[in-house]
């Protein structure tokens, strides 16, 4: 080995790529974040090598995501609505913060992916073994990726559950109303409250994301 390798240059200062053209698009709805989401393979390989632990499969956020939305929507009064057209401005209203942050998180992912490739291809095993700021960069980068895996694949999820509401309202199967007399304090009765209240970043489980196996 050499004695003073080369450092490694940092992960996040600069830019690697121009953001990917979609992600300038103003209708930024789930449809598009679907659009823009992660692959599970470039997620894995980030982690690889950082010597973490490989991304949740798919499959469990969405399961995840689809959990919690049911629990929540036993809360909506749909009687509240007057046509399915109101029902989808509020519930794609409801899920609209997260929306927005995976689109954002999920573009400065794509640049730290592709940065760490970058590095591997210029540099060799003895520098970044050698790096110390490099290999703590590295970890962060990964944590990160796999933080927007997590919460894209959770409202992939939770969408799912969304269309299949949306779908038995259009046909007049209405999913469970709330009890008259017995709605809890935050249960949206019109858009406007769902706003405010329907807040999807701030779901516990939707925003403790941590690193685990598939």
């Amino acid at each position: 080995m050499t004695d003073n390798p080369a450092p490694v240059e940092p992960i996040a200062d600069t830019l690697t790529v121009s953001r990917f053209p979609l992600e300038r698009r103003k209708a930024r709805s789930v449809e598009f974040m679907q659009m823009l989401s992660l692959e599970r393979d470039d997620v894995a390989e980030v982690m690889k090598e950082a010597g973490q632990k490989p991304p949740y499969a798919l499959s469990r956020l969405k399961r995840e995501g689809a959990r919690e939305v049911r629990s929540r929507l036993r809360e909506w009064d749909l009687s509240a609505f007057a046509d399915a057209a109101e029902l989808e401005d509020a519930l794609r209203a409801w899920f609209q913060p997260a929306v927005t942050l995976a689109i954002s998180e999920t573009a400065e992912a794509r640049d730290l992916i592709i940065r760490e490739r970058q590095i591997r291809l210029a540099t060799n095993v003895e520098q970044r073994l050698m790096d110390a700021s490099y290999r703590q960069q590295r970890a962060i980068a990964a944590q990160q990726v796999s933080e927007t895996w997590i919460l894209s694949g959770r409202i992939i999820g939770g969408w799912e559950v969304v269309i299949d509401y949306l779908e038995r309202f259009r046909a007049g199967r209405h999913v469970r109303k709330v009890k008259s007399g017995k709605a809890p304090v935050s249960a949206p009765a019109q858009p406007e409250q769902v706003v405010q209240d329907g807040n999807v970043v701030s779901l516990s489980s939707w925003r403790n994301r941590k690193n685990g196996t598939s």
